[in-house]
C-alpha cells in the first residue's frame, strides 16, 4: 500500500520525484495506459524493469504450489514495484485501468550510484518500506483477523471501497466465508 498524506513529503513521494524528474530528463517517462485484469508481472519470471505506477491500483501476489492466491499488498495510485531484476517471487495485477512506466533496472541503478540525492531518497524509501512490511508481518503473527480488518477499514477506507470481497480476504489472510462472519459480527448480526 501507499503512505497517508502528510505534511511533509513522503519518502516514497520523494524517490518518485527523484526517478521521474532523472526519467524525463533521459526521456525514458513514458507513461501505458493498462486495462483492469492486466498481468503485469509474473510469478517466477525475471524482468529487467521498475514499475512506477502514476494512477490506478495493483495487485501484488504469490501463487502457492497448489494455485491458492496469498496478497502481498496493493499498490493504490502511486507507487514502485519489482525494483529487483531477479526471479520475481510475486506476480503483479493491475485491478482497475492503470497508468504504469516501465524503466530499465541498469538504469534506475545506474542513477543510484552517480546521484547522492537519489540515493537517499532511495535509503529513505527502504527504511519507509522495511518499517511496513515488519508492521504487516506483526499484523499477520500477531492480530486477529478481526482487528486487521478494522485497523485496515481505520487506515485505508478508500481503498476498501475499491477491492473485491475476495480480495480483502486474502490480504486479511483468511478465506471469504471468515471474512463474511467478521462483517456480520461487526455489523452486530
Amino acid at each position: 500500500m501507499n503512505p497517508g498524506s502528510a505534511a511533509e513529503e513522503s519518502a516514497p513521494e520523494a524517490l518518485l520525484r527523484q526517478i521521474r524528474i532523472k526519467a524525463r530528463a533521459d526521456e525514458l517517462w513514458h507513461l501505458r495506459d493498462c486495462p483492469a485484469g492486466t498481468q503485469v508481472l509474473v510469478q517466477g519470471v525475471a524482468t529487467p524493469d521498475l514499475f512506477v505506477l502514476q494512477g490506478g491500483l495493483v495487485k501484488l501476489d504469490y501463487l502457492t504450489p497448489d494455485g491458492r492466491e496469498r496478497i502481498k499488498s496493493f499498490i493504490v495510485d502511486r507507487g514502485l514495484f519489482a525494483i529487483e531484476d531477479a526471479d520475481l517471487s510475486f506476480g503483479a495485477r493491475t485491478l482497475e485501468p492503470s497508468q504504469i512506466v516501465r524503466l530499465p533496472i541498469g538504469w534506475a541503478r545506474a542513477q543510484l550510484a552517480q546521484d547522492m540525492v537519489l540515493r537517499q531518497a532511495y535509503a529513505d524509501f527502504t527504511d519507509w518500506l522495511r518499517l511496513r512490511k515488519a508492521r504487516r508481518e506483526q499484523l499477520l503473527l500477531c492480530a486477529s483477523a478481526e482487528e486487521r480488518y478494522r485497523l485496515l477499514c481505520e487506515h485505508e477506507p478508500g481503498l476498501i471501497r475499491r477491492l473485491s470481497q475476495g480480495d480483502i480476504a486474502r490480504y486479511l489472510g483468511i478465506t471469504p466465508v471468515a471474512f463474511s462472519r467478521i462483517k456480520r459480527r461487526l455489523r452486530g448480526g
